[in-house]
């Protein structure tokens, strides 16, 4: 199973490259001052989240030399949602009290639900075109940009740049360098291990790559409790779902047009759907997320991957 092992390199690389990104966007987040659930929202999200984005970038540049890969894109984007919200956010429960603020829950709650909304709208019809592709893109960036004006970046954003941060600068470049070689790895070999096992390539990138490239969210969050930073996890994870939602099949179906199995369109995003209410119902409900309620979303996932498994 060198495919198997090759893919897990792969998965290990992915994970080394998110945390040199992380450390160095946090230590550039720190020195101007951003909240912790901005900087969780936004620049850790997609830190975390370039595992995804790269695999999509790479796997749709696969497609356009005639390699279909659409299962891997898309099977990949639902494999991480529902492993962030399902396993990553129910496991992090466990290590401290979780919580959002009435107006989160309305501004970027309301925005995790829209996001599944149009994702699952421009894929009903099983096929993801490039104009739509483009419009999952720029659903994404007004919200970033709502994002950057809510914290007033501009105004935080004037220090002079000193020798720590230009090295920090360096560190984020050779972490996204890492990212994008090991994405090649886990694309391959993903497809690979499709076709040995005579499995659809979106099994593959739900329960093994989806889970794998969620591995840095998993990290940061835990870390990020135990460090009395809830806000950073929160926010992270939440952000993590808006980006994985949008911008892994938008910039892949803005490549290359993507084709995936309406059976997947209808039930896994709607299984995604109703995972993100459950978890926004818990914020709103009980005031935050505790052991009962983070135990109730890791047997949601385990209870997903049985179905998956049983499906297949």
């Amino acid at each position: 199973m060198f495919e198997l092992f090759l893919l897990l390199i792969g998965l290990l690389g992915l994970w080394l490259g998110t945390e040199i990104i992380i450390k160095s966007a946090l230590t550039i987040a720190n020195y101007y001052q951003l909240s912790q659930v901005f900087i969780g929202l936004t620049i850790l999200a997609v830190g975390t989240d370039l595992p995804e984005m790269v695999i999509s970038i790479n796997g749709s540049i696969q497609q356009l030399e005639g390699v279909y890969t659409s299962g891997v894109i898309f099977g990949n984007a639902l494999g991480s949602c529902l492993s962030q919200l399902g396993l990553v956010l129910g496991v992090a429960g466990w290590f401290g009290y979780l919580s959002l603020t009435k107006s989160e829950i309305k501004q970027d709650g309301s925005v995790l639900i829209g996001s599944v909304v149009l994702l699952f709208l421009t894929a009903m019809d099983g096929v993801v075109s490039r104009t739509e592709g483009v419009i999952l893109m720029l659903a994404y960036l007004i919200y970033y940009f709502s994002l950057l004006r809510r914290e007033k970046v501009n105004a935080k954003i004037r220090k002079s740049v000193n020798g720590a941060i230009g090295y920090s600068l360096l560190l984020l470049l050779g972490g996204i360098v890492i990212v994008i070689v090991t994405s090649g790895l886990v694309v391959d070999n993903a497809l690979a291990l499709a076709e040995r096992w005579q499995v659809k390539q979106s099994l593959v990138a739900i329960i093994i790559i989806g889970p794998g490239s969620s591995l840095p969210e998993l990290a940061l969050s835990v870390g990020a409790i135990m460090k009395k930073a809830a806000g950073l996890s929160v926010g992270n994870l939440i952000g993590s779902n808006i980006f994985d939602a949008l911008m892994p099949v938008g910039i892949g179906a803005a490549i290359s047009p993507l084709v995936v199995n309406q059976k997947l369109v209808y039930v896994e995003v709607s299984i995604l759907f109703v995972l993100s209410f459950l978890v926004l119902l818990f914020f709103m409900c009980r005031k935050g997320l505790q052991k009962k309620e983070s135990a109730a979303l890791v047997a949601f996932y385990l209870l997903f991957i049985m179905y998956k498994l049983m499906g297949q």
